[in-house]
């Protein structure tokens, strides 16, 4: 049986004993190569090497991860700077615990950071540089760096936004911003689920019931983490369930149930023995359970845990355990009443959780110090601590007393509620039973009388409504009318009259050989038929509309730096005169609003008929406008003869215009 045993944990060593040689053997190979090369060439095999180390093996990485980030500055190569600086600030949070060092790294890289060229180097530049904040205990600074890294995974569309979500939340719990921390946990979970990351949101759902549990709310809480629990289980990936019993465990002494508190942690042991991460969980649940077991009169069992801790300081009292061991440590002394050196423990722990701002560790360490000096007989320093634990613990029960007033303020008011709908739901029926006859006549007569007046109203409402659109057209159309015989008797007046004088002095001019009056009469003769052909197009008259359209383009071609593109079919045999004036009229005022304020280089006209329409589409790139303002806000006539000419036609006209992209102008004309 034993030999059974072995073999199986023998092949395992032999494997894990291969890897490490063939990592080695890989890493001296680089090594070699790197010796030999330089400059770029170099500076690859160097982040090559940095990252196979990093990523892909257990060796110590401190060294490569320094000589690549500095051959990449001396270089100028900020992508590779950042990336292996990125790598190092993680190192350093997880492993060596080095912050002020992180700190100096953050400093030396922030004048390379504006020539990174990639946004998801930066994006997980930034949440390194926060989840090491957040382990130094500035959380401020940390919060700072997780918004710069959501700010450029946004960027690329990057999934990492729901796990920077989540750490945030997580920050905001331990930094007591419970509202905050609820926004960005929730924010976390949704994208998780969207995701399908069954993993992250298992954790995600951890950090939303520590944020019940320092909220008072324990009944959700441990209804969250039941369901964290079974999701784990049934997530068989998941190595992290210990975490779930460690904190229930917690939850259970807030609460003093201390038998379901061990028994939790205990859970929480046995559950990190096959985890991924047992290494780093251990040393922490063995100090909780250690203080459990001093807390309720099991020093021995205790006092064992404690002298295992401290066989191996480097792993279980050090660095981030260092705090852990010290709650343990500081317990075990009190339960023996060994209170002197209890205060010298007490008095660091309280010193490091006051370097993290951690309210709720603070405030313990505080009350565990007055429990202490309370013992020896020391008033002062004992009123001194309770002072400090009632003040943290008097701003954080106000919180909680707030928060839990409002959640049953809220279930209350939801129940009240309910209740006043069913009991007017009751009043309505016992009314109704008593009065059923005379209600439905009131109802039957009253709906009666109200339809018939409502009837007469409609119909009074419309006539008048219909009244008044026709006198209001006849009266546009009069002045529409009006304004053609006024504008025809002008073009002829200018013609017959002003023209023929232009054109006698252009003679004159021209027999007395001066050229400036000759240049002068020319220029205002010329002027004077581009008025006349406005007021009253001679093509359009004599030619019809689409020869008196294509003029009218040619016109103001000639005149403008606009670029015309045109699609323009014959369309004469559909329309009769006034119908043709009418459209000229309107293209005419679509091409002048363009002229005048459109700010366009290019225009595209496209003239066509349709099985029972004639379609005119008009479209310029210019700055565009607000249709709906304008037409609210402006006095412009040109706008409101297009609207009155289009109905005179009963023509159907849309403008659609986007600001800074241009106006397409659509005008559809039903034909017989």
């Amino acid at each position: 049986m034993k030999v059974k045993l072995l073999l199986p944990l023998l092949l395992v060593s032999i494997s894990i004993f291969a890897q490490k040689e063939n990592a080695e053997q890989k890493k001296k190979q680089l090594e070699t190569a790197i010796q030999k090369a330089q400059g770029a060439k170099r500076l690859k095999l160097l982040d090559s090497l940095a990252n196979y180390i990093y990523h892909d093996t257990n060796l110590e990485c401190d060294s490569i991860l320094r000589a690549t980030m500095s051959y990449a500055i001396e270089l100028d190569s900020a992508d590779v700077a950042t990336r292996q600086a990125s790598n190092l600030i993680d190192y350093i949070a997880y492993t060596s615990r080095k912050f002020e060092e992180g700190k100096q790294i953050i400093a030396t890289m922030s004048p390379l950071l504006e020539k990174v060229s990639a946004p998801n180097i930066l994006d997980n530049y930034y949440t390194n540089v926060a989840n090491m904040y957040y382990y130094a205990g500035d959380f401020d600074a940390s919060i700072n760096a997780y918004d710069k890294a959501a700010s450029y995974a946004t960027q690329y569309n990057s999934t990492t936004l729901g796990f920077i979500a989540f750490r945030k939340g997580i920050v905001y719990v331990d930094k007591g911003e419970f509202g905050k921390a609820s926004l960005a946990l929730t924010e976390a979970i949704n994208s998780f689920q969207k995701e399908k990351d069954t993993l992250k949101w298992i954790d995600a759902k951890g950090s939303m019931s520590i944020l019940y549990s320092k909220s008072g709310f324990y009944k959700e809480s441990k209804k969250e983490r039941e369901e964290q629990i079974e999701l784990a289980k049934r997530y068989k990936p998941y190595s992290n369930i210990g975490v779930i019993y460690f904190n229930m465990a917690a939850d259970y002494n807030k609460v003093g149930l201390q038998a379901e508190r061990i028994a939790n942690l205990k859970l929480a042991l046995k559950n990190n023995e096959t985890s991924q991460h047992k290494v780093y969980f251990e040393p922490i649940f063995r100090s909780a359970l250690a203080v459990a077991y001093a807390e309720n009169d099991s020093i021995a069992l205790a006092e064992k845990i404690v002298k295992e801790l401290e066989a191996n300081p480097e792993q279980y009292t050090t660095h981030y355990n260092e705090a852990f061991y010290l709650e343990a440590k500081k317990s075990l002394l009190f339960s023996k009443k060994e209170y002197k050196q209890a205060i010298a423990y007490g008095d660091t722990y309280l010193k490091l959780k006051q370097k993290g701002k951690q309210f709720e560790e603070i405030q313990l360490a505080e009350k565990f110090l007055y429990d202490v000096y309370e013992q020896i007989g020391d008033k002062e320093k004992a009123l001194y601590h309770f002072k400090n634990y009632t003040h943290i613990k008097d701003s954080i029960g106000s919180i909680q007393k707030t928060r839990v007033l409002a959640y049953y303020q809220t279930l209350y008011e939801t129940e009240k509620r309910d209740l006043i709908i069913e009991n007017q739901e009751a009043n309505i029926a016992l009314l109704d039973s008593k009065n059923k006859i005379m209600n439905q006549w009131l109802l039957f007569g009253g709906l009666s009388l109200l339809t018939l007046f409502g009837f007469l109203s409609i119909i009074r409402s419309r006539n008048f409504a219909k009244k008044k659109q026709k006198i209001q057209e006849k009266f546009t159309q009069d002045i529409i009318n009006a304004q053609e015989e006024e504008r025809t008797r002008v073009a002829l007046e200018l013609h017959d009259s002003v023209g023929q004088q232009l054109m006698l002095i252009t003679r004159k001019s021209k027999n007395s050989n001066d050229t400036s009056i000759e240049a002068l009469a020319k220029d205002t003769l010329q002027n004077v038929r581009t008025i006349s052909q406005g007021l009253h197009p001679v093509v359009l008259e004599r030619l019809g509309f689409t020869a008196g359209i294509n003029d009218l383009i040619t016109t103001i071609d000639t005149n403008t730096a606009l670029f015309f593109t045109t699609e323009i079919e014959n369309v004469d045999a559909y329309l009769n005169n006034k119908e043709a004036l009418h459209l000229y009229r309107i293209q005419q005022e679509i091409l002048n609003n363009i002229v005048k304020h459109a700010e366009a280089t290019a225009v595209s006209i496209d003239i066509r008929k349709e099985k029972s329409t004639i379609e005119i589409i008009v479209e310029d790139n210019g700055k565009g406008f607000d249709y709906e303002k304008q037409m609210r806000f402006s006095k412009s006539l040109g706008m409101k003869s297009l609207l009155e000419r289009s109905k005179i036609l009963k023509a159907n006209l849309t403008i659609n215009s986007i600001l800074k992209k241009g106006t397409i102008t659509q005008v559809t004309f039903p034909i017989g």
